[in-house]
Formats: C-alpha cells, sequence, structure tokens
C-alpha cells in the first residue's frame, strides 16, 4: 500500500504540484477570511455566574460591547450635539448620557449626587457607548473610527476598544512575524543542511502546510483565537520539520545506491512509519489543549494538531515532488556543514552513568523550587503595550472620575421597588465603591415623575433584569479590587432574586481560577497520552517514566527560569507551555532512546551502544531545536504584546533547556536504567553483567 502511494507520488510528481497549486489558492483564499477573536474573555465557560451576568448585559442592555468616552472643556449644550451625532452612527446601538436620566433643564442641585457626579467632573464629561455587534464584528470596527472622526475637533480620549487596538497591531506585525520566522528558519537550516536549496524546499512545503491549515479555519467555521494564529506560525515551521528532514535523509542515502525516482519511492514508503509515530505524540500533545475549560484551549489544541496532520500530508507528497522536480538545482548548490562531533559525549556520560543520573534526579530540586516562586499575571489589558490610546484614556477617566472599572450587579427584577432600592445602597456602602447608577436614583423621589423619560426605564430594566453599576478606582491586580468583589458577591447573595456580580475584573479572576485547574488537568491529559504512545512503541513501562521524566525536567527549568524575570508571567503562556513543550520536544528523547536500542542490540554494551546513539542522534536533535528556536524568538522580539512575547519565549528557550537535558543528561539515565529496563520492557536488548 505504501510502496504504491510511493510510487504514485513520485511518477506523478507534476499533478501532485499542479493539486498543491490549487489547493494553495483555496488556502489563501481561507486565510484571509478566517474570523479572528481578540477577545481572550470571551473563552470562558458559560456556566460562570460571571459570564451569565455579562451575555445579559451584552444581549439585553447593549453593555458588554461598550466604549467610554471623555470630553474635556465641553458645554452641556456641545456634548449632546456631540452624543446626538455619535447616535446617528451604525453600528452603535446606544448612547448613555445624563440626557437620558434627566433633563437638562432641571437644576444639577436636584440631581442625585452619585448621578451627577458619575457623569460631571471639573470641566470633563462623560458618556457612554454601546455598539451592536461584537467587537470582532467589521460594522464596530467602522463604528469606532466614525467616532474617533466626530470627536477629532473636542479633546476626548475613548476607552474600552483595546481589542480593536490590538487588531490594529497584530495587522501591522503580522508580515513582520512571517518574515522573521521564514528568515531565521532559514538560516538555521543553511547552517546544518548540505544545501543552499533544500532548506527552501523544506520552508515552500511546511509553508504551504500553514496556509492549507490557517485557511480551513474558515471553511470548518472556526473563529480562530489571535494567539492561536500567531502561534501555528511558528509552531507548525517548528515541529514539523523534523518529518522533512527524516524524508531527506532517507532518500540521501538511498541514492548512494539507486536511481533518483526509486531512491524516493523508498524513502517515502520507509520513513512514513517513523514520521507517523512522532507526529502521533505530537499531536496528542496538541489535542490535550482541548481538555481546557477555556475555549482557547481547545481553539489552539485542535488547530495545532490539525497543523500536524496536514504537514505529514505535504511531507509525503509535495516535499518528494519538489525534491525531484529541483533535484539538478539542489546538486548545484550543495556546501558542506559542520556539525558537531556527539560520539565522544556519549562514549563519556556512559562511563559516569551513575554520577550523571544523580545530578538528574538532584536538578528537580531547583527546578521545583523555582517554578513555585513562578508569579503570574492574568491582567490581559496589562499584556497590551502601555502606549495604545485606550489604555491612556483608561488612565485619564481613573483620574478624573475615580472610575478605573465598573462592576455590575445584574439582578432579577422581583417587582418590587424596594429590593432594588435596598441593593443599590448595599453596593454604595461597599468600601471602595466611589459611584453607583441604578433605575431607583434615576426614579428618585427628588425627581418628578414627569421628567424621568421613558428611554431612562428601558434603559435598566428589560425581559425581567435590571443592574446595579459600581465605580472602583482600583485596577485590577490590586488586592483592594479583590476584596470589593468578594463584598459584591456577599450582597448579591442577600438579594431575594438571582443576581449576578460581573464586569472585567470579576472575569479575569474567573479565568484565573478557571485556569488553575486546567493546568493539573491538560499536564495529566498530555503526559498519560504520550506515555502510552511511547509504552507501545518501546513496548516497555519503564521507557516512558524516564523519557517524560527528562522532558518535564526541561519544562520545569524552562518556567522556572522565569521566576528570575523582571515581570510577571501572562498565564496563558505557563497554561499552554507544558503540552507544547511536551509535545515538540518528547520526539528528541524518542529518537536518541531508539537509536540506543538499536545499537544495543547491535553491539551489547552499554557505553560503545550510546557513544554510536549519541553520535547519530544528537545532530538530527541539533537541528530540530535549531529549528524550532529559530522559528520563535523572532516573535519574542518583534511582538510589542506580552502575551505573545511571553509564549513564544517560553517555546524557543523550552527547545534549547529540552535538547541540553536529553543530550547531557537522559544518555547517562538511560545507561543507568539498563537492569531496569531489562526487567520491565519486552524485547529490551540484555547484556551481560560484568
Amino acid at each position: 500500500m505504501l510502496n504504491r502511494f510511493a510510487t504514485f507520488v513520485v511518477y506523478q510528481r507534476r499533478a501532485v504540484l499542479a493539486l498543491a497549486g490549487l489547493l494553495l489558492v483555496f488556502g489563501v483564499f481561507g486565510m484571509m477570511n478566517t474570523s479572528i477573536n481578540y477577545d481572550m474573555l470571551s473563552y470562558l465557560p458559560d456556566d460562570l455566574d460571571s459570564v451569565k451576568g455579562y451575555a445579559i448585559l451584552n444581549d439585553d442592555f447593549s453593555l458588554g460591547n461598550t466604549a467610554q468616552v471623555m470630553v474635556v472643556g465641553a458645554s452641556d449644550r456641545q456634548v449632546q450635539r456631540l452624543t446626538e451625532r455619535v447616535a446617528l452612527i451604525e453600528g452603535i446601538a446606544e448612547v448613555t448620557w445624563v440626557d437620558d436620566l434627566g433633563d437638562l433643564a432641571v437644576p444639577r442641585p436636584f440631581w442625585e449626587h452619585d448621578l451627577a457626579d458619575s457623569y460631571f467632573a471639573d470641566d470633563a464629561t462623560f458618556f457612554q457607548v454601546s455598539f451592536a455587534e461584537s467587537a470582532n464584528d467589521p460594522l464596530t470596527r467602522s463604528a469606532v473610527n466614525e467616532l474617533r472622526e466626530v470627536l477629532e475637533d473636542s479633546e476626548a480620549y475613548i476607552a474600552g476598544v483595546q481589542q480593536l487596538e490590538l487588531e490594529d497591531i497584530m495587522d501591522a506585525d503580522s508580515t513582520r512575524f512571517t518574515v522573521a520566522a521564514l528568515v531565521l528558519v532559514s538560516i538555521a537550516l543553511l547552517l546544518t543542511v548540505p544545501s543552499v536549496i533544500v532548506p527552501l524546499l523544506f520552508v515552500v512545503t511546511i509553508g504551504v502546510a500553514v496556509v492549507y491549515n490557517l485557511g480551513a479555519a474558515f471553511y470548518l467555521g472556526q473563529e480562530m483565537s489571535y494567539l492561536t494564529g500567531v502561534i501555528v506560525l511558528a509552531l507548525q515551521f517548528a515541529v514539523t520539520m523534523d518529518y522533512a528532514l527524516f524524508l531527506y535523509h532517507r532518500y540521501e542515502q538511498e541514492r548512494r545506491r539507486a536511481d533518483n525516482e526509486t531512491a524516493m519511492v523508498v524513502a517515502v514508503s520507509s520513513t512514513f512509519k517513523s514520521i507517523a509515530a512522532a507526529a502521533l505524540t505530537t499531536t496528542a500533545g496538541f489535542l490535550a489543549l482541548g481538555a481546557m475549560r477555556l475555549g482557547f484551549g481547545e481553539d489552539m489544541g485542535f488547530t495545532l494538531a490539525r497543523g500536524v496532520v496536514i504537514t505529514v500530508v505535504a511531507v509525503m507528497t509535495v516535499l518528494p515532488a519538489l525534491l525531484l522536480t529541483f533535484d539538478g538545482v539542489v546538486r548545484r548548490f550543495a556546501h558542506k556543514v559542520y556539525l558537531p562531533d556527539f560520539h565522544a559525549l556519549g562514549g563519556w556520560l556512559a562511563r559516569r552513568a551513575v554520577p550523571v543520573t544523580v545530578v538528574f534526579a538532584l536538578a528537580f530540586v531547583p527546578a521545583l523550587w523555582s517554578y513555585d516562586r513562578l508569579e503570574l499575571s492574568y491582567d490581559l489589558d496589562g499584556a497590551l503595550p502601555e502606549d495604545l490610546p485606550s489604555l491612556r484614556a483608561t488612565e485619564r477617566l481613573a483620574d478624573e472620575f475615580g472610575r478605573a472599572q465598573t462592576f455590575f450587579i445584574v439582578a432579577e427584577e422581583t417587582g418590587r421597588v424596594a429590593d432594588l432600592d435596598r441593593l443599590t445602597n448595599a453596593v454604595e456602602d461597599v468600601d471602595g465603591v466611589n459611584g453607583t447608577v441604578s433605575f431607583t436614583q434615576v426614579a428618585s423621589p427628588l425627581i418628578p415623575a414627569e421628567f424621568i423619560p421613558e428611554q431612562a426605564r428601558e434603559g435598566f430594566v428589560k425581559d425581567g433584569y435590571t443592574y446595579v453599576s459600581a465605580d472602583v478606582p482600583f485596577d485590577f491586580g490590586d488586592p483592594r479590587t479583590d476584596d470589593i468583589i468578594d463584598d459584591l458577591r456577599d450582597v448579591a447573595a442577600e438579594y431575594p432574586g438571582t443576581a449576578y456580580v460581573t464586569g472585567q475584573s470579576v472575569l479575569f479572576g474567573d479565568m484565573e481560577e478557571t485556569s488553575r485547574g486546567d493546568v493539573g488537568r491538560v499536564n495529566l491529559l498530555s503526559i498519560t497520552a504520550i506515555a502510552l504512545i511511547v509504552a507501545l512503541v518501546f513496548r516497555s513501562l519503564a521507557v516512558p517514566a524516564v523519557l517524560l521524566a527528562a522532558i518535564q525536567l526541561a519544562i520545569l527549568f524552562n518556567q522556572g527560569i522565569a521566576s528570575f524575570g523582571a515581570t510577571d508571567v501572562i498565564f496563558i503562556a505557563t497554561l499552554a507551555i507544558g503540552a507544547i513543550q511536551l509535545g515538540a520536544t518528547v520526539d528528541y528523547a524518542i529518537i536518541l532512546t531508539t537509536r540506543y536500542e538499536e545499537e544495543l542490540a547491535r553491539v551489547r554494551d552499554r557505553e560503545m551502544a550510546m557513544r554510536e546513539a549519541l553520535g547519530g542522534a544528537a545532530p538530527s536533535i541539533l537541528v530540530s531545536a535549531s529549528t524550532m528556536f529559530a522559528a520563535t524568538i523572532g516573535l519574542v522580539f518583534l511582538s510589542r504584546v506580552d502575551t505573545i512575547t511571553d509564549l513564544t519565549l517560553l517555546v524557543a528557550r523550552g527547545a534549547v533547556i529540552s535538547f541540553a537535558v536529553v543530550v547531557f543528561l537522559l544518555p547517562a539515565v538511560l545507561v543507568a536504567a539498563q537492569p531496569v529496563l531489562e526487567r520491565v520492557s519486552l524485547g529490551w536488548p540484555r547484556i551481560a553483567r560484568r
């Protein structure tokens, strides 16, 4: 079967390339039209109270997707005219200002004190804009652009549009990310592959697979997170380049004793199993991300796993066709490469297997200690560049109105105004709340009934729910914010109907709580799945334990090093790196162990076997780790978004640390573990005891 498939690919290579080119057109179209989600909070589980409350705010009151506008130095009439123009913008559902809640002709002393303070501060005036669609909708983007045009002649600040500004940043940076990854990967391959052209063919093959993968999201109806889009670009190159190297090296070996076509048929049919086995462990690690309750884990894991499968197909079809088509050019531009010789290191480690294994075991102490010191950040806005206009606007709003953020208690309407009045008063009494707005304030006995517009009631009571907003002067991460959230939840619990506490910090806090459970769940699933695969491949209970211990040590050190940085690491990076680094670099350990087992069966001597095994496997591991490092390190320096910087830094550093552990520690552990491997493995080579 494999032989027939390989023969078809080799002798119908023009048709293969033509089909690949046609599919590339569809891939590019899909990639250009894929919906990208920049709202990481949208991936929270729907069953959380904060998410339920947020959904009601969004669906019933149009308060889920809002912008806050502060105008400085304008009269009430000027602001009123501005709000009237803003309300006419397509895509804006509602503009909320003080004239919705009271008549401007009424003297301010007759207004509810908190109500006036919510909209006026010295010469600054505040109003809120609610958008008809989500932040990801093109209509919202056009509405924000028109809003900026309306306000361009005024001193105005717009907060709450961070997602759109993040999208602008990513659009501007995506080309640089792509070029950096392609250039650095090509350089790494040029230094390690004896040809100028072959690395380019590798990059073309996997680049085509990346386009197919990202384009497939459109045809599958997948809304991809912006983080997935960036990390897939880098990681698909990083973790699948091995497959191209496997095929190319086998092809070069077969060319020494056969013509090009025959050699390629043998190479394709003989390397498929090893490539499929390597892809299986990587795919298992990525799919484990789908165990997260946070939805972006499924998005990222499924997309990465799909990319691995697509790349396997591309390497088995497109790459052979390209290598044969450009064979003449490949030979013309061949060059020598100088990779380190690891034979002596293998022998040295084998002779000192016991003390090095002790070092390996003791290394877990500092690794765990530094890992436990790691401080995480759950402030997604804090991961954005500090010079974003919306973040500067938020700071100005906090300075003028004491409104760093707003919480909401979304409450079921009981039909008794007294219930809502008690709820509002209880919220006002919470220490740290410096302003509230609710329907009971609009309907205050001080304001004559005829002065309460009908739209004011509609703005506060819909579909059986109402809400109380609470302004807070503290940012997320401030300990006082956590105390306020706890107090508001206590207040909501006393309400006679259903009541949900929500707001950005509440959602951030729930994301923090949810992610803590996700870490253990994802790591356990990825370790278990890969352990089972390795156990079946080696028919051993001990080999998975040894190999996974090595990679887990590398993962712990990788995250532990981050604990010595000057800033906290964004939690998304550490949430994903365990499964990513395990799935991507366990192949290093598998390559070495497979080669060692083969050499041990041949020579029946541990030192000689490890000498040959490390000498033969380490160059391939070096090439793989170099590619993974090159594919991601550029993003560390080019990205202005900490979420991307932190994750790609962990991936790049993880490749280096995994290489170091596998090459400098694992050989000794395998040699020292020989008695155990013999007892709990089927078919593991036995050696005579000295």
